[in-house]
């Protein structure tokens, strides 16, 4: 039976979106009782290279963004799931870094594995932790799939749009190993309160607009420049800052804070647990667009604000927002108080984007990437010899 079978989902923690795919997937999995293990791959390799790893990312693509830009079409320049001299060579590296990941593998012995992060896969195959080695299946947590996701050996892809799906298949991916499912995020976001709930919920004022600014991923300079400007937006809103784990960031919110306004009203807050509520009680949401903080605006049907995306992926991601007529760009960073107040005194405008948003969402991802999975290990079931 599927519901017997062990899951093992790999994570990284590189930004917050990878590892919260994974936390959804696990709970789709336990609502159908399967035994599921989530480990963040980071966790099991040498100290040095995680802060190596974690950091040398962000000071890059904030600054020299123009070299991962580069560095990162290189890489892309021929996709496909061809097992090249750079591909095998970084995965003996990998291996040789997270050295404690064959314990977790000999201890858990899983029937699927699923990755969330592209590097997990790299780390997999000649692990004689396995014999024979799991099915494995990779969840692409942006709107675009670089070449580094192409994996071979896998036996599922799955993917936010069609668009990433076509892309896939042109790379020379089967086409029945890609499966358009979203990209999986939290439960809650399938059964989300009103706006007038929300609001209530959180003690705002029922009629007067909702700005949900996330400041993850922005650096300091950037977080103080758009709120400066939200004070100049001459327009009734409440603004609700969440500045995630970075004390940073909240100082900035809660400097913005202290200048009163009649109009606008500024909420700072840190770490939140109810990103549901708030992006239902949102008129827009500000931000990077992060694959998953981009599926979850869709799936509250919110039009979504973009901030300065980092190269590659997030580029992937709000281009995506934009040819579907679901998002604004902010760039530059003086045009934000203007173009958001366009955007809210336009009001049949701001509801055919939170219609079409709300269209293209898929709140279930999780859930039916977990029926499919399930669905993958019944097969393998009934094909073993008896």
């Amino acid at each position: 039976m599927a519901s017997h079978k062990r899951v093992l989902i790999l994570s990284a923690s590189i930004g917050g979106g990878h590892v919260a795919a994974a936390r959804a997937l696990e709970s789709a999995f336990g609502e159908e009782g399967n035994p599921c293990l989530h480990v963040d791959l980071l966790d099991y390799t040498s100290a040095p290279f995680r802060r190596i790893y974690r950091q040398s990312y962000f000071d890059l693509v904030r600054r020299a963004p123009e070299m991962v830009d580069w560095l990162g079409r290189r890489l892309d320049r021929a996709p496909g799931e061809t097992m090249s001299r750079a591909r095998r060579f970084r995965g003996r590296i990998s291996r040789l870094i997270s050295y404690q990941l064959p314990r977790v593998l000999r201890a858990y012995q899983p029937d699927l594995i699923l990755h969330t992060h592209f590097l997990p896969p790299d780390l997999i195959p000649g692990r004689r932790s396995l014999d024979p080695l799991p099915p494995q299946a990779i969840v692409v947590t942006d709107f675009g799939a670089h070449a580094l996701w192409m994996t071979p050996g896998v036996a599922r892809y799955y993917v936010a749009a069609e668009e990433v799906a076509v892309h896939l298949r042109e790379s020379g991916v089967a086409s029945d190993k890609v499966e358009v499912t979203g990209i999986p995020i939290d439960l809650r976001f399938n059964d989300l309160p009103t706006v007038a709930d929300a609001r209530k919920q959180l003690g705002l004022d029922p009629e007067k607009d909702v700005l949900l600014m996330l400041l993850g991923g922005m650096d300091r300079k950037v977080a103080k420049a758009l709120l400066e400007r939200v004070h100049e937006l001459r327009w009734p809103v409440n603004v609700l800052v969440v500045s995630g784990r970075s004390p940073e960031l909240l100082d900035v919110a809660r400097d913005a804070a202290e200048q009163h306004n009649e109009l606008v009203r500024i909420l700072p807050f840190g770490m939140r647990q109810d990103m549901p509520t708030l992006m239902a009680s949102a008129s827009l949401i500000v931000g990077k667009p992060g694959g998953l903080t981009v599926s979850e605006a869709l799936a509250a049907g919110r039009p979504f604000a973009v901030v300065q995306p980092y190269p590659v992926q997030e580029e992937a991601n709000a281009g995506y927002l934009l040819e579907q007529g679901v998002a604004i760009r902010i760039d530059p960073l003086t045009t934000f108080d203007s173009k958001v107040r366009s955007l809210l005194t336009d009001r049949k405008r701001l509801e055919d984007m939170s219609e079409r948003a709300k269209s293209i969402g898929r709140p279930d991802a999780a859930r039916a990437i977990v029926a499919s999975a399930r669905q993958m290990l019944l097969e393998k079931e009934a094909n073993q010899p008896t």
